[in-house]
C-alpha cells in the first residue's frame, strides 16, 4: 500500500514538473523529493514521470495514478470543516496570465463580477509573448498558443478575427485604400506577437512590397490600438475591438486573418472549486450566443452592434458548453 504523503508529493510534482520546483514548493530536499518518488514507484510496480527536454512528464500510468490521486484528495477535502459565512478570504490566490490583448480590453473590465463570484484574491497577468503565458505555475492561462502538455488540460474559447483599420484622419489625410493595389500609396503598423505581423504582412502584399510598407511594429495591443486611432498607419484589429473607437473605420479589403483563442490549466486544478468556477466565468464571457464576433465565422464590421460590446459578463449558470480536454486530445470531463 502507497504511503499517502508519497502520493501528495507526487501530485506536486506533477504539477510542477520539475523535482526542483516542487522541492521549493513543499520545502524539501531535491534528494528527499526523487527519494519519495522512487519508493512510491517501486510500491506501486510502475513508472511514473520520465525526463524530457522540457522537464519531468508523466507517463501512462503516471496519469492514470494522478486522476486517482486527484479524486483522492477532492474526496477527502470534503471531510474538511466549512468556512463561517461572514469569514474573510482565507488567503488563497487565483492567477490567471492571459495574452494581454483580451485581458485588457475584454476580460479586465469585467473582473469585479469575477471577484464577487469566488472566495480568493487573485492575480491578473497580461502578456504579449505567448511562449510566457501557458504555464504550470499558473492556475489559469488563455493565450494563442494551444499547449501541448499531456498533463494540461485544454479549451478552445473562440476564434479572433481580424480586419484591416485606419482612423478617419489618416484616411482623410492618405485617402481611402479601395484594393489591394491601393495600398502602394500607404504605411503600416504590425504587431510583433500575432494577428498582422511580419509573416502575416508577407502573405498579405509580398516580402518586397512589406519591406516598403511597414512603417512601424508594436509589441502591445493597447499601443498598436492607440497608434491606428492618432493617423500612424494601417494596421489589424480584432473584429470585437472596432466599436471601441469611433475614430477607427475598417477598411473593405479582402484579409482573411484569423487566431483560436486557448484556456489550459493543470489537471490538479480541477480539485479547486474556486478554479472551477473562474474556468466557467472565462467560458462565459465568450459564448458566442452574446457575442457571436469570437464565433468560427467572420462578422462584418457593419452588423457588429455596439450593445454587443457593452454587454456585462456571463453569470456563472450561462458558461459556454466548450469541452475541456486533455491537451493530447482525449476526452475529460467539463
Amino acid at each position: 500500500m502507497p504511503n499517502w504523503d508519497d502520493l501528495n508529493f507526487f501530485r506536486v510534482i506533477a504539477s510542477e514538473r520539475s523535482f526542483r520546483r516542487a522541492a521549493a514548493k513543499l520545502k524539501l530536499s531535491v534528494n528527499t523529493i526523487r527519494g519519495r518518488v522512487d519508493r512510491l514507484e517501486k510500491a506501486l510496480e510502475m513508472t511514473l514521470l520520465v525526463r524530457g527536454r522540457d522537464g519531468l512528464s508523466l507517463t501512462d500510468e503516471g496519469m492514470t495514478a494522478l486522476g486517482i490521486v486527484l479524486e483522492m484528495d477532492a474526496t477527502s477535502r470534503r471531510l474538511a470543516p466549512r468556512a463561517c459565512p461572514d469569514s474573510t478570504l482565507a488567503g488563497e490566490t487565483l492567477t490567471i496570465c492571459c495574452t494581454e490583448g483580451i485581458g485588457e480590453f475584454w476580460l479586465a473590465p469585467r473582473l469585479p463580477s469575477l471577484l464577487r463570484l469566488i472566495n480568493a484574491n487573485m492575480t491578473f497577468l497580461c502578456y504579449s509573448d505567448q511562449d510566457r503565458i501557458h504555464s504550470a505555475e499558473r492556475d489559469i492561462c488563455i493565450g494563442f498558443a494551444r499547449p501541448t502538455n499531456p498533463e494540461t488540460i485544454v479549451c478552445k474559447l473562440a476564434t479572433f478575427h481580424f480586419t484591416l483599420c485606419a482612423s478617419k484622419a489618416y484616411l482623410e489625410r492618405c485617402g481611402h485604400p479601395r484594393s489591394m493595389d491601393d495600398l502602394d500609396d500607404h504605411c503600416f503598423i504590425l504587431h510583433e506577437s500575432y494577428g498582422l505581423n511580419d509573416e502575416a504582412m508577407r502573405r498579405l502584399v509580398g516580402e518586397h512590397r512589406a519591406r516598403r510598407l511597414v512603417a512601424a511594429k508594436m509589441n502591445g495591443s493597447h499601443a498598436l490600438f492607440q497608434a491606428i486611432a492618432s493617423g500612424l498607419g494601417i494596421g489589424a484589429l480584432p473584429t470585437y475591438l472596432l466599436k471601441l473607437s469611433d475614430d477607427i473605420e475598417p477598411l473593405d479589403l479582402p484579409m482573411l486573418l484569423s487566431s483560436d483563442l486557448w484556456l489550459s490549466f493543470n489537471r490538479s486544478g480541477m480539485t479547486s472549486q474556486t478554479n472551477r468556477d473562474a474556468i466557467d466565468w472565462i467560458k462565459g464571457c465568450f459564448r458566442q450566443m452574446d457575442h457571436p464576433w469570437f464565433g468560427g465565422e467572420f462578422i462584418q464590421h457593419r452588423d457588429v452592434r455596439p450593445d454587443w460590446i457593452d454587454r456585462p459578463a456571463i453569470p456563472l449558470e450561462g458558461a459556454a458548453a466548450n469541452p475541456l480536454v486533455p491537451a493530447t486530445g482525449s476526452d475529460f470531463p467539463a
